[in-house]
């Protein structure tokens, strides 16, 4: 164990670990953000699809946006910046549900927070590739995604008790979580450095150039595909087991719970197992699996 802890740059485990802290505070709150929607301000569920459906796509350029940032002023500085505003905007959510504002305000503020996590995301994973050699960079992101997955763990079965009494302070922690991951990759972090590839003079423009690149449009297609899926686990699947099928905050925050120890426990071991394998067929069986699942 401890040379599989060594055969990585120490770095990556710093990452990592700012990585958990974070998808803590996140999944501490985000789940239940539909529940209240419907609960406590009677929104219907079209209401919400739409907010989410809008909230996504806003996340789609922000995220474009950040990795030009990431690029042009470096991994460090996008990856702190934007965790300890993201904790900021998570005490206004905070103190806008304590006061019981309406939906365009507590709306507002979320898609704000979503806009600054997206710009953390591109930078953090853009950071992996910069710590990891490329023959290793698979393991590196599935040690990344078990970082992010413990946090998974962790936030929802400790946000079920905590949604149960208060919403507001599930806010309020989230913002420590965050703080408290932005403190670890600011401190432990400074110096990360891109090397680009020499000649490297690429845009944010370039990105959109389908010429020559039509394989990296073509997968992104496919992923999109996918996500609609996926995306039906966080808002509908949350709002569907409470409001409608009468599961208790705490249950739900323990399924999700469940749900990130198993990948917390499998990612590595099944990296490891399938690295022989070529990629596409391992994104084709699990695919296959959510299939099987939803």
């Amino acid at each position: 164990m401890i040379n599989y802890f060594r055969k990585h740059d120490h770095r990556l485990w710093i990452l990592s670990t700012g990585w958990f802290a974070s998808s803590v505070g996140f999944a501490l709150a985000i789940p239940f953000i539909s529940i209240y929607f419907h609960s406590e301000l009677g929104m219907s569920l079209s209401e919400i699809g739409l907010f989410f459906g809008f909230a996504a796509v806003i996340r789609s350029i922000s995220h474009s946006a950040g990795g030009e940032l990431a690029d042009k002023m470096g991994r460090y500085w996008i990856m702190v910046i934007a965790q300890f505003l993201r904790a900021i905007v998570f005490l206004v959510m905070a103190y806008g549900i304590y006061s019981k504002w309406s939906f365009w305000g507590i709306g507002g503020v979320i898609i704000i927070n979503f806009i600054f996590g997206s710009l953390f995301q591109p930078a953090a994973n853009a950071s992996v590739a910069d710590l990891v050699e490329a023959k290793e960079r698979t393991e590196g992101y599935a040690i990344i995604r078990v970082a992010g997955n413990l946090g998974w763990a962790v936030g929802p079965a400790i946000g079920g008790y905590i949604a149960a009494e208060s919403y507001s302070n599930l806010f309020v922690i989230s913002a420590l979580m965050t703080a408290i991951s932005g403190a670890i990759i600011g401190i432990f972090l400074r110096g990360i450095k891109h090397i680009a590839p020499e000649g490297e003079t690429s845009t944010w423009k370039d990105a959109f150039i389908i010429k020559g690149n039509e394989i990296i449009f073509r997968h992104a297609a496919i992923v999109f595909i996918l996500y609609l899926a996926i995306a039906q686990m966080i808002a509908p699947f949350s709002l569907y087991a409470v409001d409608f099928m009468g599961i208790s905050k705490k249950q739900l925050g323990f399924l999700f719970a469940l749900n990130g120890l198993m990948v917390t426990i499998l990612q590595i071991p099944i990296t490891r197992l399938l690295r022989n394998m070529k990629l596409t067929t391992q994104l084709t069986i699990g695919s296959l699996i959510y299939t099987v699942g939803y």
